[in-house]
């Protein structure tokens, strides 16, 4: 398995202001986690964050309100290993050994996921949209850090990646792509348009 601590040392030191398409100035975590959780199941939306610990707070918060609705929750981390994620769960008050054996929470290396096949947490995701539908459950929810693809350098193939998906897509699913904003500011100005029109919503996280 490929471990994902100290990956944090490897994202770029380019300033978040290189993020030149973004409107405003951005809202506080309390406000992005509150319009996380009111998106609509179908969306396929992005997520933009300043520094980890802003990340941290957001994932762990949107995960506990999705399990008390009742969803399965699916992480793609990056950045932090599995123990950090499920250290900063825990801190919400989640049973993350419960709810990983009842099959509520899935929790995957982003590298693994999306550079070995692109198409691998989608597909893994689909598998758990058929379960949940099966077990009565409101839905999918997920979080995907997207920075594997900024550590391999496949930039293209991730904007044809994110072409491929419709911004609202016909399943129990609500999907949310996280870029931390020194990767999103390394991307040539065409491609950061282009994938701020790849996705339905554009929820950015204050500086």
């Amino acid at each position: 398995m490929i471990e994902n601590e100290n990956r944090s040392t490897t994202i770029s030191n380019v300033p978040s202001e290189n993020c030149k398409y973004l409107e405003k100035e951005g809202k506080n975590t309390l406000q992005i986690i509150r319009d996380i959780r009111r998106s609509d199941f179908k969306e396929h939306n992005m997520l933009l964050y300043p520094d980890l610990q802003s990340y941290r707070e957001i994932y762990s918060e949107c995960t506990k309100q999705a399990l008390e609705n009742n969803e399965v929750v699916f992480l793609a981390t990056t950045y932090d290993s599995f123990e950090n994620v499920d250290n900063m769960l825990r801190s919400k008050g989640i049973s993350v050994d419960g709810e990983r054996k009842e099959g509520n929470l899935v929790i995957v290396d982003a590298v693994r996921a999306y550079q070995i096949d692109t198409y691998g947490a989608m597909k893994l995701a689909k598998s758990l949209i058929m379960r949940a539908a099966s077990e009565k459950k409101t839905g999918v929810f997920n979080i995907s850090d997207m920075g594997s693809f900024f550590l391999t350098e496949r930039t293209e193939d991730l904007i044809q990646y994110e072409e491929s998906l419709p911004k609202k897509m016909d399943l129990k699913f609500v999907a949310t792509c996280a870029y931390h904003k020194d990767n999103f500011g390394i991307l040539t100005d065409q491609q950061q348009r282009d994938l701020l029109s790849f996705h339905n919503t554009i929820l950015n996280v204050k500086n």
